[in-house]
């Protein structure tokens, strides 16, 4: 009986593996995610500004601050990634950062044990939160760009997982636009001097890939993990990526990283992966809400998500990450920022904030100073305008999910003007505006959902106000703020401002007797043009602020001037301004900050 007994007494524990390891898109289309960097989230010790070195963060410090994440409503987590990387100083640093992979079955000590992470993993599900965990399996990285078999055996202290030079791809530069090349050729080449090279790996070929699948269903058994974001997904062939995830059992979410939402839709889908990140929403945010640019961007952007994925609901929606500029950057004015967190949260898609957008930090344009250690700022302080906002969005987002089919759409345009775009989503009209904080004015916003003389109330602010005769809302500005506006029965139902249910019989409901309305200037709006002989969406050229004064940019994402190198993926020049064909050089020592437009997608930046 005592075998029995034990086993009964497993079978919880076993059902919750089972369910965890089971998350799929629908699982994960209710979350919002919140992503760190193990060592620089919690727990570290000094950690000066563009530091390369270890600081000393660790999956148990980051349990430590689970109640910090959970207050802002967020019920994932997304932590760098767990694989044993290059050991010691090299020429762009240490790796901190966790994405140069020596070998992705073994564990990054500087992190913890295996009981650390499991007990992060635990302390999550604890709560009903997800563990998601970035994986780079596209190539392996090392200090010697030679692929010999002595080489191979002898590098990293001989952990290298692949030791065969056929389980790579010779060593070449990318031709950014050759699909091919991007996918075979080495992101990092690497060089002399303690220099940082991807060793490409070939993972159409069974000794590859029939390794790494037979290992991934362990290691997301043993740890508990719910879903993989995938570095450098673009570089990687759909089909290796759809079985990988399919032994994974997993939701899988992938970087394909470009201003084409055409190109990145291809690799979602049931012959690919469950979802990739809104880099083209992320741009068309960058540009309007940090670069002055015209709302009929950001209509483009959003046009081309709801024609193009096969899922926008699932679709990861962000402002920035370890590769990109830290939107604060962007933009001195905090009216913007707060703007594009609404439309990250609201317009649909799975919102994912990279840690201290709640803090407001402003540094880092560019790698490592936009890989800070969060200890550094405010002390996990929770009374910020920004943490209390992020913390309404999701209270907000969880609300309306229950309503319709809220969580399964997204946002279409009602009605757009130079610097203003309504946004119909279910029950909620979203109100957005590049106006900034001294932006005062009133809008009319007709063919609402609410109906005829509804009463309604502004989530953000508890405004409350009321349609006219022909359902139309109008809407003013006093600082540029940004509004969420549903019925002030919704907004009862969700205990939302004090608002009391209305009296049986008010039309709160109907369904709008009118299309779209232009409002004034909108005849002025050109939509970005898209190339037809290459199909790449146009680069948008921005403004962001930085300590030293303003420069111009060519791709939301792309580093222009620095003093330093970044300290992932190293780029192969030093950093200058655009050039005025299109492409940009990024800081010397990015991990992604590689070239991409269009169909091939052009950038240079980080790993």
């Amino acid at each position: 009986m005592a075998p029995l007994s034990r086993l009964l007494t497993l079978l919880p524990l076993l059902a919750s593996t089972l369910s965890v390891q089971a998350a799929t898109k629908d699982d994960w289309r209710s979350r919002s995610i919140y992503q760190l960097i193990t060592d620089r989230f919690a727990g570290g010790g000094q950690c000066d500004l563009g530091s390369r070195s270890y600081c000393g963060g660790t999956w148990r410090s980051t349990i430590e601050k689970l109640d910090y994440i959970q207050g802002m409503g967020f019920d994932a987590v997304w932590i760098s990634p767990t694989a044993l990387g290059i050991e010691g100083y090299t020429k762009y640093g240490e790796n901190y950062h966790g994405y140069w992979t020596v070998d992705p079955t073994e564990l990054n000590p500087h992190f913890g044990t295996a009981d650390d992470l499991k007990a992060l993993s635990s302390a999550l599900h604890s709560r009903g939160m997800y563990l998601m965990v970035d994986i780079a399996i596209n190539a392996l990285a090392a200090t010697n760009y030679h692929i010999d078999a002595q080489t191979l055996s002898t590098v990293n202290d001989g952990k290298m997982l692949f030791t065969d030079p056929a389980n790579y791809h010779e060593r070449c530069n990318i031709k950014w636009g050759d699909h091919d090349s991007e996918q075979k050729c080495w992101l990092v080449t690497g060089g002399d001097d303690n220099d940082v090279a991807l060793l490409d790996l070939a993972t159409e070929t069974p000794a590859v890939a029939d390794k790494l699948k037979q290992w991934v269903g362990g290691y997301v058994q043993e740890y508990g993990i719910d879903g993989f974001r995938i570095d450098a997904s673009k570089h990687l062939s759909k089909e290796f990526q759809h079985d990988f995830c399919a032994s994974a059992g997993i939701f899988c979410i992938g970087e394909v990283a470009g201003d084409s939402t055409e190109y990145a839709a291809t690799y979602q889908g049931n012959d690919g992966i469950d979802s990739v990140f809104g880099f083209g929403m992320l741009y068309g945010a960058a540009a309007v809400f940090g670069g002055g640019k015209t709302m009929g961007t950001y209509r483009h952007y959003i046009d081309a998500a709801a024609s193009a994925y096969s899922d926008p609901s699932v679709i990861g929606s962000f402002l920035d990450n370890q590769d990109l500029p830290r939107f604060n950057s962007r933009t001195g004015d905090r009216s913007l920022v707060y703007n594009a967190i609404v439309g990250s949260f609201m317009y649909g898609g799975i919102p994912t904030v990279y840690y201290g957008l709640e803090q407001d930090i402003a540094d880092g344009p560019y790698d490592p100073n936009n890989r800070e250690a969060l200890w550094n700022y405010n002390n996990y302080g929770t009374n910020g305008d920004t943490y209390k906002r992020i913390s309404t969005l999701n209270k907000i987002r969880k609300f309306l999910s229950t309503k319709g089919d809220f969580l399964k759409s997204v946002g279409t345009v009602l009605k757009i003007q130079d610097n203003d775009i309504a946004l119909q989503r279910e029950d909620a009209l979203i109100v957005l505006t590049n106006r900034g904080s001294g932006g005062s004015g009133t809008w009319s916003i007709g063919g609402t959902k609410f109906g005829n003389n509804a009463d309604v109330v502004d989530l953000l602010s508890c405004d409350k106000a009321k349609t006219d005769g022909s359902g139309a809302l109008s809407v003013s500005w006093s600082t540029g703020q940004p509004f969420v506006w549903v019925s002030s029965q919704i907004a009862a139902e969700g205990g939302f401002c004090g608002a009391s249910a209305p009296a049986p019989g008010n039309n709160l409901a109907a369904e709008p007797t009118s299309t779209v309305v232009d409002g004034p200037g909108a005849t002025d709006i050109v939509e970005p043009p898209t190339d037809s002989s290459s199909g790449a969406q146009p680069q948008v050229a921005i403004t962001t602020g930085t300590a030293s004064g303003s420069a111009t940019i060519a791709n939301p994402d792309v580093t222009v001037t620095s003093t330093s190198t970044s300290s992932e993926q190293p780029s192969q020049s030093s950093a200058t301004p655009a050039n005025g064909n299109g492409e940009n050089s990024s800081s010397s020592a990015c991990k992604r900050s590689r070239k991409r437009t269009g169909a091939g997608g052009k950038r240079r930046s980080a790993l």
